[in-house]
């Protein structure tokens, strides 16, 4: 065994939070507050729309959680609603499904369009509606 492997045990943490050469070790815990933690969760409204609850629940009275969250939800709705629309119109027929299945593919990327930039938003700190989707409200 090399000195580096025989100091990384000294180092290594326990069960009980201690290393092994007896020093309590430095805790480990998520700052929910924190600029970072935040953009994590607003972000994870766009990644996955079925998250956008978080910020509600983890920023109550936080202005923006409630925008991100309202953006998320309304994304959802969209991609919830067009795929279901655009399903069925693809079963109409053999032509019907292929004009409605571009159609389907495009509304979906342009989505996908939007997720990203609302994610861009949350990172860069830009303070503007998602286009297309922003101005609805449904979150008050």
């Amino acid at each position: 065994m090399s000195r580096d492997e025989n100091e990384e045990d000294k180092v290594s943490e326990n069960s009980d939070g201690k290393t092994d050469n007896g020093e309590n070790a430095p805790p480990q815990s998520i700052d929910v507050n924190g600029e970072t933690a935040k953009k994590v969760v607003y972000s994870l409204c766009y990644l996955w729309g079925i998250l956008f609850f978080l910020p509600l629940i983890l920023y109550k009275n936080d202005k923006a959680a409630i925008r991100h969250a309202n953006e998320g939800l309304v994304l959802l709705l969209f991609s919830v609603i067009g795929n279901a629309v655009f399903g069925i119109l693809t079963s109409l027929g053999s032509f019907f499904a292929k004009v409605f299945g571009i159609i389907a593919g495009v509304y979906s990327l342009l989505l996908l369009l939007l997720g990203i930039i609302g994610i861009v938003y949350v990172v860069t700190d830009n303070q503007n509606e998602l286009p297309i989707v922003g101005a609805i409200r449904i979150l008050k």
